[in-house]
């Protein structure tokens, strides 16, 4: 036996005191007498002082001697060997999609992986208690800590795995600080990691894994043309297996079947597949259909439809300048965009020379001689590089400047910050002193050939692009799993009494709503399900994008296998000491407390 608080053991003192007490009390025993006027004060014999009498064995004092055990049992909690104490075991689960696939014979790993955890729990004993951890980009505790199996397998009912492929450190991390040493590491996944993969010491691994085939939508977009108002969508069907299937695409709305094509593909390839569909569909859901396909999660994916989002131009420069003529060509090539007056334009296009404006809306791109004087034009310079590019700045995707004359090049007397330059020269820069988005193109375009080069019209179209991204309203509407959405509310600030600014900002989700924050820029952590979201400003939709499920490595079923690899260091688990027995023990010996002095009360009443 041993004692939680052995300190409450010193409660037994009070046990010698009561005998203390029943040993010098003075008894008087009972004497009936005729009547109480024949006694006189002069009569009554007063005794020097209290003596020590022969212990008396009463009710009353085995009473009040088992009371006072019982409370010092119960100050102590006294423990009984192993009996209030139970195995615990954390599990780590692989929440990767590949754990929802079907083996040959139609059991998913996950559920292969719950029939294992069950026997462990059934060898441990059903009071064992159980962590359960779920793998994930953000380690996610399905049930516990030392939940009882009950309600663990309750929460097992509702596990789908979904995630694309990730790191198991941080679950294992986790799970390791909650076992800490009293409880058993297990990770259930459905193949093992590689042998330079660093695991906790006391962890054993257990892969329920089986080799099966696969095939896949590897890939999907969706494109549209304003102006013919016919989208197209592309996408990619991967055979994920060693045999060759045939399947059906089908492309469908909530009304009707758009499309339906069949494929032939041969093991291990991947087939591309695009096809018109008329606009105003607002939704396609592209559904997968093959023999022998060991994964449904990579077999349906729903797109929206992209909304157009023009951008209105304005040209401010002469009219029968090279730049102007250059810059309508280019903007030709652009889809949804139109032009407009410099007042109302999303983006201007000006005279370098001219004075930026210093909206902090405002978006204006310079081009031409800073200086239009005789002998500024000169002395100007003519670079054919080497050019330095901030490659890291988005106008500058896709651009080389191989071979480029840089004609017309003049100091710039401005702060400046360079994206495109030679030396101390700035070709290309944005301009610091103004609160807007305003770029300045240093170059004589009658003397340079950088509007006969590719990179042109890449520039062009990277600038009008970034523009438009930066237009109020989601980018984008269809994305895949774990990738970071970003959509701007509103331009600049809200303006002072704007109703709408300061509404509730909500993404909606099946049953599920979060809120967010409001601010011009939102940004929404990497999503984990798949399905169909909405951005609600209170109780007004802003804007709906889809997520699904894109990853050519977990849809790769054929290395799953089954193993089992021992920890490094035995496992020598304690267990931990439940306190839901102890209560119940403790409200049963004060029970007997109460039970003990009410008896006493009694005999004590009956005497008296």
């Amino acid at each position: 036996m041993s004692f939680a608080n052995p300190l409450g053991l010193l409660a037994l003192l009070s046990l010698p005191v009561i005998v203390a007490i029943h040993l010098y009390h003075r008894r008087f025993p009972p004497l009936p007498i005729a009547g109480a006027h024949l006694w006189g004060a002069e009569t009554q014999v007063r005794s020097p002082g209290r003596r020590r009498e022969r212990l008396p064995i009463t009710t009353s004092l085995l009473l009040e001697l088992l009371a006072a055990l019982l409370i010092s049992l119960a100050l102590s909690q006294p423990r009984l060997g192993d009996w209030d104490r139970v195995n615990h075991l954390v599990v780590v689960l692989d929440d990767s999609a590949s754990m929802n696939s079907a083996g040959p014979d139609g059991q998913t790993m996950r559920e292969a992986a719950i029939g294992e955890l069950s026997a462990r729990v059934g060898r441990l004993g059903r009071r064992s208690r159980i962590t359960l951890i779920l793998t994930g980009r953000r380690p996610v505790m399905l049930a516990g800590p030392a939940a009882e199996w009950d309600d663990a397998r309750t929460a097992l009912a509702g596990w789908k795995p979904s995630a694309v492929q990730h790191n198991f450190d941080n679950a294992w991390d986790l799970a390791a600080q909650l076992a800490d040493e009293s409880g058993r590491l297990l990770f259930l996944t459905d193949r093992l990691p590689g042998e330079d993969v660093p695991l906790p010491r006391r962890m054993e691994v257990v892969s329920v894994g089986a080799n099966c085939d696969n095939v896949a939508i590897s890939a999907a977009r969706w494109t549209f043309d304003s102006t013919a108002n016919v989208g197209r969508v592309f996408l990619r069907v991967a055979n994920l297996g060693r045999q060759a299937v045939d399947c059906t695409i089908s492309g469908l709305t909530p009304e009707r079947t758009v499309f339906q094509k069949s494929l032939s593909i041969e093991g291990g390839a991947e087939t591309p597949l695009q096809t018109e569909v008329p606009g105003g569909l607002g939704r396609l859901t592209l559904v997968l259909t093959a023999d022998g396909d060991g994964l449904s999660l990579d077999n349906s994916v729903t797109l929206i439809e992209p909304k157009v989002r023009t951008l209105t131009v304005a040209l401010a420069l002469p009219a029968q300048s090279t730049a102007a003529g250059v810059l309508q060509r280019a903007l030709a090539g652009i889809a949804d965009i139109q032009t407009g007056s410099a007042e109302s334009a999303h983006l201007v296009f000006g005279p370098a020379a001219a004075q930026p404006p210093s909206s902090p809306e405002a978006w204006w791109f310079g081009i031409g001689p800073l200086d239009s004087a005789d002998e500024a034009m000169q002395a100007a310079s003519h670079l054919i590089g080497p050019y330095l590019l901030e490659k890291q700045n988005p106008l500058l995707e896709g651009i080389t400047l191989d071979g480029v004359i840089w004609g017309g090049v003049q100091p710039v007397g401005v702060p400046a910050t360079p994206i495109i330059s030679a030396g101390r020269s700035l070709l290309l820069s944005r301009l610091n002193a103004t609160n807007g988005n305003t770029f300045l193109l240093n170059i004589d375009l009658d003397r340079s050939n950088l509007t006969d080069s590719p990179d042109w019209p890449i520039l062009i179209q990277n600038l009008a692009e970034l523009r438009r991204d930066s237009l109020p309203g989601l980018r984008r509407f269809n994305y895949r799993l774990d990738e970071e959405i970003r959509f701007r509310l509103y331009e600049g600030l809200p303006a002072a009494g704007d109703e709408e600014a300061t509404g509730p900002l909500s993404l909606v989700h099946g049953e599920r709503t979060r809120p967010l924050a409001r601010t011009s820029l939102v940004e929404l952590p990497p999503l984990d399900q798949t399905g169909v979201y909405e951005i609600r400003d209170g109780e007004r939709t802003l804007g709906e994008f889809a997520v699904n499920f894109f990853d050519a490595e977990e849809s790769d079923l054929k290395q799953l296998a089954p193993g089992i690899r021992s920890p490094l260091e035995p496992t020598v688990a304690a267990g931990f000491v439940i306190d839901d027995a102890y209560t119940w023990i403790l409200v049963l010996a004060i029970a007997m407390i109460l039970l003990a002095l009410l008896l006493d009360w009694r005999v004590l009443q009956k005497g008296g």
